[in-house]
């Protein structure tokens, strides 16, 4: 596919307990006339409200989740009502403020130029960042270095990020993936394996004072349980990979 191809982006956002946030990240996201896509992800009927308000005021799609399936679970939604409703890009960005939307003409340049890729952000953290979120992330993007057989992820956990519709689509509806907080993990590694490169810029992370976070303890087994499945993996499929890795193009 050639590099000067019109990409067709949209934004996706899910939210579960950010209803309060969420206007600020759309305020932030307006300069770039974007189409919101907001997965409502078994919220409260409070925060229901809230989000309904706020579409009929700023006109974005609001996907609805009856009771809460997860951030990846919401993600999937989001990219597969984007690519649904014709769109060819879609920027996963989180709810709760912590993303520097100042980079999404970083994400759109990039794009242009690897229409195939996915375009991640690689964190850089001030003081308020939790210690052990820091280290956990060093501790899987270890892991995902052993998966991939590469250092080409440079971070596979941030939720800021640029999923080409058609081939992410595509996989989604062929394989399982994870739908909690190891799913950005898991879709960057899967994707990896099927030939999509991950092109990434640094941008910061703002962990907002007071703000509520949807990681539970129980996220961390879930994600070392998915390591040892990606691992295992890894070694059954390695010679399939080698072959992919043998035509790895964008």
């Amino acid at each position: 596919m050639p590099n000067d191809m019109v990409i067709k982006p949209c934004c996706v956002i899910p939210c579960y307990r950010h209803a309060d946030e969420l206007e600020k990240v759309i305020l932030k996201l307006q300069p770039y006339n974007l189409p919101l896509i907001v997965v409502d992800d078994g919220n409260s009927k409070e925060d229901i409200k809230v989000l309904e308000n706020l579409q009929q005021k700023y006109g974005f799609t609001l996907a609805q989740h009856k009771i809460n399936q997860g951030k990846g679970f919401a993600v999937s939604t989001g990219l597969k009502k984007g690519f649904e409703l014709g769109f060819t890009l879609a920027i996963q960005v989180d709810s709760d403020g912590q993303h520097n939307l100042d980079d999404i003409n970083t994400i759109l340049k990039m794009a242009k130029e690897h229409p195939n890729a996915v375009i991640s952000g690689a964190p850089v953290y001030d003081d308020k960042a939790p210690k052990s979120r820091v280290i956990g992330r060093k501790i899987t993007n270890f892991f995902v270095h052993l998966e991939t057989m590469s250092k080409r992820i440079v971070d596979a956990m941030i939720g800021f990020r640029a999923y080409p519709l058609e081939r992410t689509v595509k996989f989604l509806n062929k394989h399982h993936i994870e739908s909690r907080m190891n799913f950005d993990i898991e879709i960057l590694v899967r994707l990896f394996w099927e030939g999509v490169p991950t092109y990434f810029f640094t941008t910061k992370v703002d962990y907002p004072e007071g703000g509520v976070s949807n990681f539970r303890g129980i996220d961390n087994f879930k994600i070392s349980m998915m390591h040892t499945k990606l691992c295992t993996l890894a070694i059954l499929t390695l010679p399939v990979r080698i072959f992919k890795n043998a035509k790895y193009q964008d």
